[in-house]
């Protein structure tokens, strides 16, 4: 009921009949259901974007921070997203980018807090102080990533190949934003690192 030939021979015949013509059944249904899903999914991701990116501005120290993490996270999901090509396939429910970003902003907030205080411990060297923060950033989200990860794992072992779908690409995703968290963002705040200041709230 929810293969490819099948959905696409239901689009086939769509194109056949006229408007006076319904063609229910499963398929009928999963065809629906993939078409809105595939069509809202980027108003749900420009939608969770924006409220992260004006919550943490009104959270932040300065304007310029939200941006370097959405930019981040963003990468991140890109990588995942590409990174799937590896299983073959996946379910169109997998695309998992909302979930990714809520699941590994904490980390890129983490490691911003523990730069500006390593700051204060080397006022003169911000790649000293960048090095500080990304040790100690890795050593607090390992434990809590690994976590995650195992928590999406578990997702494998359901019948449903969806949960097998699901729970890799997630996993993958909580690797991928620990990495980019440590390498990727900790670069763009040394480049930023003026306009991070000259953008700090009043």
């Amino acid at each position: 009921t929810s293969s490819d030939d099948s959905m696409e021979a239901i689009e086939d015949l769509r194109k056949i009949a006229n408007e006076q013509c319904f063609i229910g059944g499963m398929t009928g249904v999963v065809t629906d259901i993939k078409n809105v899903a595939l069509k809202e999914l980027p108003v749900y991701v420009v939608i969770a974007a924006v409220l992260s990116l004006v919550v943490i501005e009104l959270t932040s120290t300065s304007f310029v921070v939200p941006i370097l993490f959405l930019l981040s996270i963003g990468l991140a999901i890109l990588y995942n997203l590409g990174s799937n090509i590896i299983l073959g396939e996946t379910s169109y429910i997998t695309q998992t980018a909302v979930l990714q970003l809520g699941v590994t902003m904490d980390y890129s907030i983490f490691l911003l807090n523990s730069f500006e205080e390593n700051k204060k411990r080397f006022p003169d060297d911000k790649e000293r102080a960048m090095g500080h923060a990304i040790a100690n950033t890795f050593k607090s989200v390992a434990g809590s990533s690994v976590t995650t990860v195992a928590g999406f794992l578990a997702l494998c072992v359901m019948t449903f190949a969806l949960g097998r779908d699901l729970g890799i690409v997630m996993a993958k995703g909580v690797l991928i934003g620990v990495v980019c968290c440590v390498t990727v963002l900790p670069a763009m705040v040394l480049v930023f690192d003026k306009a991070i200041e000259k953008t700090r709230h009043k």
